[in-house]
């Protein structure tokens, strides 16, 4: 084998390797861009399943006239927006944003069985932004 394949092969290698790792990743943050969303992907569908209002933990509550309110909430997952920044600080060399909305739904019925069995609507939704940092670990 001659000298520049085996340049040629070694740089091909370690190029793939630090794709690999996104702590060796481009400075652009184009890597760190891909996993940031794919973490916050499975950040926003955790949030939905362990959500202490969410649809696995619906809320009843009796209004005044008897009748009752079903409500949960949740987080639209085609809402997810995320960028990704580099950061000057020495313990986290980037900085991703993950935005969506949250919805809130509910169901008015005069028992709580036609309420949990209604059709839900949206009655509020809020816009969350959540901060994470890449130490060159993970997303945190």
């Amino acid at each position: 084998m001659s000298f520049t394949k085996y340049i040629f092969y070694i740089t091909v290698i370690t190029f793939t390797f630090c794709l690999s790792f996104p702590a060796f990743a481009d400075n652009s943050g184009q890597v760190q861009n891909h996993t940031f969303t794919t973490f916050a992907q499975g950040w926003v569908k955790k949030l939905n399943i362990n959500h202490i209002n969410g649809i696995s933990h619906i809320k009843i509550i009796q209004n005044t006239d008897g009748s009752f309110l079903a409500r949960y909430h949740y987080i639209d997952p085609s809402s997810i927006s995320c960028s990704v920044k580099s950061s000057k600080s020495k313990r986290s060399r980037f900085v991703g944003l993950l935005k969506y909305i949250e919805n809130v739904y509910e169901c008015s019925a005069p028992s709580k069985k036609l309420a949990l069995e209604g059709k839900f609507k949206v009655s509020k939704a809020m816009r969350v932004t959540e901060i994470f940092s890449n130490n060159g670990k993970g997303w945190r």
